[in-house]
């Protein structure tokens, strides 16, 4: 009998040893961007999608406005690739927005609000951030803009926008382990005290 419990107990160690070693690296964090947009529609209070990404006066890329956790090494003011022709309504967009080593690659996103005076739209997702040797992770991303327009380059109208991207750090099976040995742990103590 003790042999059995000696024999679990060390088993129970040997899972809980290469638990440790098999923890992930998650990607965990937050990161925001700004800059221009141009739409489908004179206003944000009626469009549809984002016909291209710009800088905020028109001109250049979007940029990296704060960064924490796994993003903290990219530099504020760093120009951010984004996918044009993206529908506020989408399904899955590959590389939707990638910056510092790191890609997301959007799988829905939908629209929570749109309209008001001045109008404006907020657009929710959610996807998958890859990079920099670390685990690809999911996020959720959201993204924002206003009337009024400014005129750009060509005569586009374009509209300032904020998005912001964050992650939460996945369990990675650890509290799922510790249940499990807690309840091997009463299985042992029951099979004690009836012996």
């Amino acid at each position: 009998m003790k042999k059995n419990c000696l024999i679990t107990a060390a088993v129970a160690v040997a899972v809980c040893g290469m638990a440790g070693i098999a923890q992930a690296t998650p990607i965990s964090g937050d990161i925001t961007f700004a800059g221009g947009v141009t739409l489908n529609t004179a206003s944000a209070g009626t469009a549809t999608e984002v016909l291209s990404f710009t800088g905020a006066n028109g001109t250049g890329d979007p940029y990296v406005i704060s960064d924490s956790g796994s993003f903290s090494g990219i530099l504020p003011l760093s120009s951010v690739a984004f996918a044009s022709d993206w529908k506020f309504d989408s399904g899955p967009v590959s590389d939707f927005w990638s910056v510092g080593g790191f890609t997301f690659n959007l799988a829905s996103s939908s629209i929570v609000f749109q309209g008001g005076n001045p109008a404006g739209v907020l657009v929710d997702g959610t996807g998958t951030v890859s990079g920099n040797g670390l685990d690809d992770s999911t996020i959720s991303w959201s993204f924002s803009t206003q009337d009024p327009g400014a005129v750009g380059v060509d005569d586009d109208v374009v509209f300032s926008f904020s998005a912001a991207a964050g992650t939460s750090v996945p369990d990675g099976g650890t509290t799922a382990m510790l249940l499990g040995l807690g309840i091997l742990g009463l299985g042992m103590l029951k099979k004690q005290m009836l012996a």
